[in-house]
């Protein structure tokens, strides 16, 4: 595996379309799911009210991922919200997955420093 990923857990460690919050980077919490055999990272920060649940919310047929306090909904695999929620401009970041050897490896996105005078 290249720098920018790190492994996080074994596939069989997931639970069927329930998911486990994992923290990289130091300071990254995200949230890992695994749907029908593929496993999808998103950040474990609702981008709504900015609490760190999306790891407890609820997965549909479809992909989309409640937040668990306000039902708001985004794609495991865009971030984007439902195409009917018209207005909505939030999105949920997203996180490239290998699957190595029945191991998750998640990308690790680097952050750009904020400079202050």
């Amino acid at each position: 595996m290249t720098d920018n990923f790190r492994k996080i857990c074994k596939v069989s460690d997931l639970p069927n379309r329930r998911g486990r919050k994992f923290t990289i980077a130091e300071d990254t919490d995200i949230a890992v799911f695994k749907v029908n055999g593929r496993v999808y990272a998103v950040s474990n920060v609702c981008p709504h009210n900015h609490s760190e649940v999306m790891y407890d919310g609820y997965v549909d047929e479809n992909l989309f991922l409640a937040c668990p306090i306000h039902g708001w909904q985004f794609h495991l695999e865009s971030g984007t919200v439902p195409p009917e929620c018209k207005g909505l401009s939030a999105k949920l970041e997203t996180y490239e997955v290998k699957i190595e050897n029945d191991e998750v490896w998640v990308e690790v996105k680097v952050k750009k420093k904020k400079w202050f005078r």
